[in-house]
């Protein structure tokens, strides 16, 4: 018997998509998103769903005037996303690629989105990531996370991050607008909003 693919691998993520096994992505728009693209319409600029799974996020961006950006490791989840947006006629285009790879996207966006990518990657990778997501916002960009804290020893699901590693990651060249403390079952999660003042 074979081993399991890692979870850092677009095998495993698209293993999840086929078994239909990704309690993460229920097709419901978070109201955070919903309350922020009713202030913020696209306008035609350009926005970024990091780890966008079936893109539902990407196409609630998209019916608000953006065009969208959904990147994603897997391929099934990706082809998903393509297809639901191509019967909305929305402008989403889809790129397979790893999160710590935002400086290979040649695009800057207004907006960038994360809701549960972020939370599961190392320290180290979350370092590539910020200096990646630096070179792709625009001056005045926002930037909208969502994070769960650490789990518990055992738990399944994302390692998680706590607000103070999140600060000191984005903080050299984002401020916070708003800040959401919460809960993602019995769970703790935080919901962020981050504003870039530009290079």
């Amino acid at each position: 018997m074979s081993a399991p693919p890692e979870r850092t691998t677009p095998t495993y993520w698209d293993v999840r998509y086929r078994e239909n096994n990704a309690p993460w992505d229920q097709g419901i728009v978070a109201p955070e998103v919903r309350a922020f693209v009713a202030e913020h319409p696209g306008d035609g600029r350009w926005a970024l769903d990091i780890g966008c799974g079936t893109g539902t996020h990407s196409r609630e961006l998209a019916r608000h005037g953006y065009r969208v950006v959904g990147l994603d490791l897997s391929w099934v989840a990706l082809r998903r996303a393509l297809t639901a947006a191509r019967q909305e006629g929305l402008p989403w285009y889809g790129v397979q690629a790893d999160a710590t790879d935002l400086i290979l996207v040649q695009q800057s966006f207004a907006v960038t989105l994360d809701i549960g990518c972020f939370h599961g990657l190392t320290p180290e990778q979350q370092q590539r990531y910020a200096a990646g997501l630096a070179l792709r916002l625009e001056p005045g960009g926002f930037y909208l996370l969502y994070a769960v804290h650490p789990a518990e020893s055992g738990t399944d699901g994302p390692p998680g991050v706590r607000p103070e590693q999140v600060e000191v990651v984005f903080r050299p060249f984002l401020r916070v607008v708003d800040y959401r403390p919460g809960w993602q079952g019995d769970r703790r999660a935080d919901w962020w909003l981050w504003q870039w003042g530009g290079r």
